[in-house]
């Protein structure tokens, strides 16, 4: 299902555990926030062409983040899983897509964890505490 929203609207809301929908986004820009310890953290935009929403649909876990409208106007297409299959059996470029961010965002945290592991071992080393 096609949705057009209007900047500030919400599409995602950190900690929903109701939506079960994949989103592409077809047109516009959306902002990425994310509440850390009750602090807002912009971490990027999305923009056309991005595929969002995938683990939440895939294996019913809550959103990650909010997500919202930065342009004037955005639309958005929200799949459930069933579209979702039908939609990568006709383009399987979008599985592609999906497979790539989520590799990407793997990778990217493998590293995060990877400085965090070694602050810890330094902070041993130089001060004796863990």
């Amino acid at each position: 299902m096609k949705k057009t929203l209007y900047k500030g609207e919400l599409v995602i809301r950190q900690g929903d555990t109701k939506d079960k929908y994949l989103y592409v986004l077809e047109k516009g820009k959306l902002a990425v926030q994310r509440a850390v310890n009750g602090v807002i953290i912009d971490c990027g935009f999305l923009r056309e062409g991005d595929v969002f929403g995938e683990i939440s649909m895939i294996i019913g876990v809550e959103r990650a983040a909010t997500i919202m409208v930065a342009s004037d106007e955005a639309i958005v297409n929200q799949l459930d899983r069933s579209g979702f299959l039908d939609l990568i059996s006709r383009r399987p470029e979008i599985a592609w897509k999906v497979l790539t961010s989520l590799a990407v965002r793997t990778q990217a945290l493998d590293e995060i964890q990877g400085q965090i592991s070694d602050s810890k071992v330094l902070r041993k080393i130089l001060l004796g505490k863990d």
